[in-house]
């Protein structure tokens, strides 16, 4: 039987793919679960009507990412810590205050992004961070780690 995935299907096909499966599977496992559709000729107009319709917000959504990655490469987030008497630091940066300060200066809304930092920065001056936005999208964001009150 020709279908056509609605959903990424894992090892079978991708979304809006038109491929040949078995009656038995298409009939008891994709169509209950709203994972494929039957290639009729409608569906198949309908289904270039959405392959092109989110290939459009697919390209607003790298614009939209490669602005913020912009923005955050042209800034610098300062975050000033307390030191000891020798100078050390007695807290340090990690991820979860990055993510803040990044929320705080509006570069990400609610969304999770991923921050590449091993170990929490403990050593005052400047830091490169890299941050994966989505898509493959990375922006190298500058820290400067100074001494507070």
């Amino acid at each position: 039987m020709k279908i056509i995935f609605l959903q990424d299907v894992r090892g079978i096909g991708h979304k809006f793919d038109v491929k040949d499966v078995s009656d038995g599977y298409a009939r008891n496992f994709l169509f209950p679960n709203k994972l494929a559709e039957p290639a009729s000729d409608g569906a198949l107009k309908k289904i270039d009507e959405m392959k092109a319709a989110h290939q459009h917000s697919e390209a607003e959504l790298m614009k939209q990412l490669e602005d913020a990655k912009r923005q955050i490469e042209a800034v610098t987030l300062e975050f000033p810590l307390k030191a000891d008497k020798s100078g050390a630091p007695f807290a340090s940066v990690n991820k979860e205050t990055i993510l803040s300060a990044l929320r705080d200066h509006k570069f990400v809304t609610t969304e999770r992004v991923g921050i590449d930092l091993k170990y929490p920065i403990k050593e005052f001056g400047p830091h490169t961070v890299e941050i994966d936005l989505k898509k493959g999208v990375v922006a190298k964001l500058k820290i400067s780690v100074v001494k507070g009150e």
